[in-house]
């Protein structure tokens, strides 16, 4: 049996772990990244010349930035990112709840927009996109202020468990007190006593609110703050992954550290000098450094690392969650076991059998290159025909005046100038070179996708036939699309499930939030293992246009069949089926909120009030005058009935009692023994005849009740007679009464 892992030997795995790591120091993915980053920044390529054209071109940042908005398009139109499946179809109403909430939870517990333009940013550019989604239950300070509060209002905020008083002054209240004053000078007029009654004081007050909630957090991480094993396939399979990250000595005791072990932590620098960051801020500052000037805000190198291994030494590798800190010698801050890594990334262009994929930077980098220098040759051409280089005689010429170029400028020469200045002119080069940028422009295009026509750049395209055209811009798309399907079935679909997870075993408390303009209270213990978690994107066939129109064809069929059936639901289509189709139309359309334009037909069913009976006819009037007639005739009958029990009753009574008389005076010693069985009989009579009266009013009363319901049931007006053959006599629909 494998022996338990020390401290010792943990440190020395987690230290080996993070220096094999990729990303870790420099490396081929730190180069290309780097690359990748300074081309996007339009920065020089290394290969300027003093006096000649320096001019860079931007299709990385062009390519980029025409991408984005078609992505983020699909995944925001909707407030909907994903759906909850439910596993059986009693859960089909708590799924929809669930489906509300964790979008709830992405759109406005935290702001997923910017989250999913900065994921798929690093994502375009630097390879691969991370996020990490966790579980959240921080601590917030707020120091608030109080003025002027009396007694009571002082007492009420102090005895919050919650509040600490950082510091309190207070006061006599003047007017209280000379109320309280005159209130006791005529009470001792009147000769009372009110007793010892404390002065009123007035209280100036400041404290701190501590605030412990837990909540879902999602946060992007920066591409060089992401270390995964060299061999790794994807997050999961992974045997280490860490995220490094520089926290000040004063976040690390708010965390809960012990404060002597932080106070003691070397401090580092490494990843603020990491080259990719350098290179991303290069533009705004250049030496992006945090020089603390006190010792709780210098930054200590944190690594937060997930790492399997088996720390109990059952033979099996367990994950577990270590902090550390420090450079070489990491001292560790946590040591825990857990069940999930909370990273999850996205790439657009996933690499078979490896962790990183490919950026659309990467595809357009050389065609940046060749632009940038075909471009400097051109206006480098440019420059010397408006400059023309000039042979002269030595001498015979005043240079000074030469090489100043000046529109209207003199030349002095010493002898005729044809005879002593020789133009030497430039061969253009400007139909070979702006044949050549178009070319570049088509690489870019068909490597991309990305092409001018759906920019709306081609000033040409209206000569183009609308064949081609839509052929071009369904390609555009195809390429736009493919990087969606993949985004929304790697990384989207990963992020959510783990929002799912996350508040399905953490929240344990309900909470009350508006989810479809409706307060609801949701308690997702209740959702544990009942749903599967699917991906909804706004894909479909065609552009946005080309979808609705679609979808407006198949809700006039709808219509059309919805008629046919006679203005009712079933049997081929409903209510909900004709909704769903107008809900699309709205989110196509641009529209988040399907609520504001139509009711969900589930919901609005429950808000229709019935219809009002329809008043009863000639022929029906009588015949319930008739039954009225005889319900009163039966309850005077059984009125009559029930005076006869009575009597008879009275009657049984007084007899027994004459009986009981004659035995008392015959058997005085079992008197007490005769008279508690003649009062049992007794007892008995009179519950049996009882029972006789209620049976026989509840006969009636439901008798009576049938034949005033059959008027009462909803019928259509003016149909009392049933349909008859010809021939045969028609009969009234009304049954007489069977009493």
């Amino acid at each position: 049996m494998a022996e338990k892992i020390t401290e010792d030997k943990l440190r020395a795995i987690i230290n080996s772990e993070i220096n094999n790591s990729i990303g870790f120091m420099g490396s081929n993915l730190t180069s290309q990244r780097k690359k990748s980053m300074e081309y996007y920044m339009g920065e020089k390529l290394g290969t300027e010349i003093d006096g000649r054209s320096q001019v860079v071109s931007t299709d990385v940042s062009d390519t980029i930035e025409s991408i984005l908005p078609n992505l983020l398009r699909i995944f925001t139109s909707s407030d909907q990112v994903v759906k909850c499946e439910p596993v059986k179809s009693e859960d089909v109403p708590l799924a929809e709840q669930a489906t509300n909430y964790i979008n709830y939870i992405f759109n406005k517990d935290n702001n997923g927009f910017s989250i999913l333009y900065t994921w798929f940013k690093d994502a375009l550019l630097e390879k691969n996109g991370i996020v990490k989604v966790y579980w959240d239950e921080s601590e917030s300070i707020e120091q608030e202020t109080y003025e002027n509060l009396n007694d009571q209002e002082y007492q009420l905020l102090v005895d919050d468990d919650n509040v600490e008083i950082v510091s309190h002054e207070e006061f006599v209240d003047e007017k209280s007190k000379e109320l309280l004053d005159q209130a006791k000078k005529v009470a001792e007029d009147q000769g009372q006593d009110i007793g010892n009654v404390p002065v009123p004081k007035i209280h100036n007050v400041i404290i701190k609110r501590f605030t412990q909630g837990g909540k879902v957090k999602i946060e992007n991480v920066p591409p060089e703050e992401f270390l995964i094993q060299r061999t790794a396939k994807s997050i999961e399979d992974a045997t280490f992954v860490a995220h490094r990250v520089m926290k000040t000595r004063s976040d690390l005791i708010e965390m809960g550290f012990d404060r002597e072990v932080v106070e003691n932590l070397p401090t580092s620098n490494n990843i603020l000098l990491n080259n990719e960051r350098l290179t991303r801020l290069s533009d705004i500052d250049q030496t992006p450094l945090n020089e603390g000037s006190e010792d709780s805000t210098q930054d200590i190198e944190i690594y937060e690392c997930y790492v399997k291994t088996d720390y109990d030494g059952d033979g099996v590798a367990e994950l577990r969650k270590v902090i550390v800190a420090g450079e070489s010698g990491y001292e560790i801050l946590e040591n825990m076991p857990c069940d999930s890594i909370p990273f999850c990334s996205l790439t657009p262009i996933p690499m078979p059998h490896r962790f990183y994929g490919r950026s659309v930077a990467e595809l357009v980098e050389d065609v940046q290159l060749v632009k940038s220098t075909v471009m400097r040759q051109l206006l480098d051409n440019m420059y010397l025909t408006n400059n023309n280089r000039v042979a002269i005689m030595d001498g015979m010429v005043n240079l000074d005046d030469l090489l100043t170029s000046r529109p209207g400028g003199v030349v002095r020469t010493k002898q005729p100038p044809s005879q002593v200045m020789l133009p030497m002119q430039s061969q253009t080069i400007s139909q070979q070179a702006f044949p050549l940028l178009e070319y570049l422009d088509t690489v870019r295009e068909t490597r991309t996708g990305v092409t001018r026509y759906a920019q709306g750049l081609d000033a040409d395209s209206l000569n183009k036939t609308a064949t081609g055209i839509n052929t071009l811009m369904t390609q555009t798309q195809m390429r736009m699309e493919l990087i969606a399907r993949v985004f929304a079935e790697t990384g989207i679909k990963d992020l959510f499930r783990r929002i799912f997870e996350l508040t399905c075993k953490y929240q344990d408390k309900e909470r009350i939030v508006e989810l479809n303009n409706q307060f609801v209270p949701v308690k997702p213990t209740e959702w544990r293992n009942r749903y599967n978690i699917s991906i909804t994107v706004g894909l479909g066939s065609g552009s946005k246009e080309q979808q609705i129109m679609m979808l407006n064809n198949i809700l006039e069929r709808q219509l059309q069949a919805f008629n046919l059936q006679g203005n009712r639901e079933f049997p081929m289509v409903s209510l909900k089926n004709i909704y769903n189709s107008l809900a699309k139309i709205i989110e196509n359309a641009g529209l988040k909120n399907v609520e504001n334009y139509f009711v969900n037909p589930d919901q609005g069913k429950a808000m229709v009030t019935p219809p009002p009976q329809p008043p009863l006819t000639p022929i029906e009037k009588i015949e319930f005058t008739r039954i009225q007639s005889e319900e009163k005739r039966k309850i005077a009958e059984l009125e009559l009935e029930n005076k006869k029990i009575r009597a008879e009753t009275a009657e049984a009574i007084l007899g027994f009692e004459t009986k009981i008389k004659e035995m008392e005076l015959k058997y005085n010693t079992q008197l007490d023994t005769a008279k508690i069985k003649a009062d049992a009989d007794l007892e008995k009579l009179i519950t049996t005849n009882r029972n006789k009266t209620f049976l026989a009013a509840e006969q009636a009363a439901n008798q009576v009740g049938q034949q005033v319901g059959q008027f009462n049931e909803p019928r259509p007006r003016g149909q009392t007679q049933t349909g008859s053959e010809p021939g045969q006599q028609s009969e009234t629909t009304i049954r007489k009464s069977p009493i």
